[in-house]
């Protein structure tokens, strides 16, 4: 479920740090933008690095207050980024430009997308630029929301991957003890931004997962359930768990 993605996908959303005069570009390569951008993150230097990228216009909204309350996802995310990025190479077409670069673990070069605005070179693309210019403050919070909730669908699917090898195995079903315990489902799972129960009935025979936003209107929206059926329902229900006649769940949407 951790696969490993892009550093700039991963990089959506969150910041921390003081708020810093803007960075100086001149005249710097799209290739130099994307290295100085990693750098600075790597760094912890999360402000100065989105200063660099399409996420500026909303950075300059966020109060310290806000800052502090993104700072452990943004850790968590930083965690990933390599000490020295290598690059192999830029292409560049009008206002518009690619980096490729070198992720480790990843055999491929991965695109990294990068757009003049203003005169100078920005990571990202132009649609971003205008969403967090029109939402401000608000879309660090509503990307947040939306990374935790693709989240806990990725823990829903491991829950019930562990519950079919466990019922094949065992002729029933497990509580979640028993499947973390046994390895099943990761003990990462108490980390995420959503509250999981697994309820075990009919001897065994049936079972029933619910996932709640830990803190509604933080670490989601919509709360989640799922059974041995294997179809997923989802519905905002204030905080509340969602049960077996909400929607079915549309990725995506």
């Amino acid at each position: 479920m951790k696969r490993l993605v892009p550093a700039l996908t991963l990089m959506l959303v969150l910041c921390l740090g003081l708020v810093c005069p803007v960075v100086a570009q001149g005249d710097e390569s799209p290739t130099a933008i994307v290295k100085k951008f990693y750098q600075q993150l790597h760094a912890r230097k999360y402000i100065e690095g989105f200063r660099l990228s399409v996420y500026s216009p909303a950075v300059e909204t966020l109060s310290p207050d806000e800052v502090r309350e993104l700072e452990p996802e943004f850790t968590r995310i930083a965690a990933g980024i390599p000490e020295n990025l290598e690059t192999s190479g830029e292409q560049i077409s009008g206002e518009i430009a690619t980096v490729f670069i070198k992720m480790p673990g990843v055999s491929q070069p991965q695109e990294i997308p990068l757009v003049k605005i203003e005169g100078r070179w920005r990571i990202g693309d132009k649609d971003t630029w205008k969403l967090a210019k029109r939402e401000g403050r608000d879309f660090f919070f509503n990307a947040r929301i939306g990374i935790s909730e693709n989240e806990a669908v990725d823990w829903l699917d491991e829950i019930f991957g562990a519950e079919t090898v466990y019922v094949r195995a065992k002729s029933q079903f497990a509580t979640l003890e028993e499947l973390i315990k046994l390895g099943g489902v990761s003990q990462q799972l108490a980390e995420s931004g959503y509250r999981f129960e697994v309820k075990v009935a009919d001897e065994g025979k049936t079972f029933s997962v619910t996932a709640v936003p830990a803190q509604y209107g933080h670490t989601g929206r919509r709360s989640f359930y799922l059974d041995q059926t294997g179809v997923m329902r989802a519905e905002d229900r204030k905080g509340q768990p969602a049960t077996a006649s909400s929607p079915k769940h549309q990725p995506g949407k």
